[in-house]
């Protein structure tokens, strides 16, 4: 097990420094210069020089990658162009919001598609699982920022129930409704398709023959086994709210890492958008290592493999 674990931090590593490397090279050759857009279209080209050299971006492309890869090692991901405060400080104030969010977001999620999915797997082709299917395809097909303007309307200004906006109180509500239901229709049919297989499986037909009750069927035997994908799928989305939210977090106006990210790149603020794309490579490889480890629990196959 701690074999396991140590390998899979050491490829967490690689991965990381990788995907900073490649970051860094991407936000240089985008178009846009940050001390440009930190100085106005006013500035005189002797003041664009000046600032360039300041952040050491007049540097050849590989001396800032590795004056940056050395400085980071160490947990100093500079500061960031336009507001001059640590990246780490900036970074870090918005994870709190964004791991809020996922999480109220996947435990809707877990709550909606893992019972639906099983009620539907034991009523196939019946009305409950027509309908729950249709409701999935339509909840699938909504753009989710349409979705959350109309829960705006609705809960904020109609009926004046929910904030529209803010990262405190209930504001968190209608964003997380809104990632989470078109998740909750990939994960219900995700369930709801693993259940149906096992339930057809040889040792569910002899828990059957043995008079089992059919929660104990489902508790001992179709649960641990169908969710199985449905804890990947959940770890691959639990990682993709961290920073891939950013359109919902701007339509709701909560303060999370998607929507620093979003604004940093605006910005042409380098420093921010890499410590932003470093911790989201971070925290989702440590879901993944996660979802790996809580199969081992579940599952006794995958200890031995």
């Amino acid at each position: 097990m701690w074999s396991y674990v140590a390998r899979r931090i050491f490829q967490a590593l690689i991965t990381t420094v990788v995907t900073a490397t490649a970051v860094f090279i991407m936000v240089r050759v985008a178009p846009g210069d940050p001390i440009e857009v930190l100085l106005g279209d006013m500035a005189s080209a002797e003041e664009i020089a000046r600032g360039r050299e300041a952040y050491g971006l007049d540097q050849p492309l590989l001396v800032q990658l590795g004056i940056y890869l050395g400085k980071a090692a160490t947990l100093d991901f500079g500061k960031s162009i336009t507001q001059g405060i640590p990246v780490h400080e900036l970074v870090l104030s918005r994870v709190g919001p964004s791991v809020l969010l996922g999480l109220v977001t996947i435990l809707l999620t877990i709550v909606i598609a893992i019972p639906l999915g099983i009620l539907c797997a034991l009523r196939r082709d019946r009305t409950t699982d027509k309908i729950t299917s249709g409701g999935a395809f339509v909840a699938l097909s909504l753009p989710d920022f349409w979705l959350g303007i109309v829960l705006i309307l609705i809960f904020s200004r109609t009926l004046h129930l929910l904030p529209s906006s803010g990262g405190s109180g209930l504001a968190f509500i209608m964003p997380a409704v809104t990632l989470a239901l078109p998740l909750a229709a990939v994960n219900f049919r995700l369930m709801r398709n693993e259940t149906i297989g096992v339930l057809k499986a040889p040792y569910v037909t002899l828990a059957r023959a043995r008079g089992l009750r059919l929660f104990d069927i489902l508790k001992r035997h179709v649960l641990r086994n169908a969710i199985i994908p449905v804890l990947t799928i959940g770890g691959v989305q639990f990682g993709h709210l961290l920073g891939g939210a950013a359109v919902i977090e701007s339509v709701f106006g909560w303060p999370g890492i998607g929507q620093l990210l979003i604004r940093s790149i605006a910005t042409r603020d380098y420093p921010v958008v890499q410590g932003c794309i470093i911790l989201m490579t971070v925290m989702v490889v440590a879901v993944n290592l996660l979802v790996d480890l809580a199969y081992r629990f579940i599952d006794p196959r995958f200890r031995s493999a």
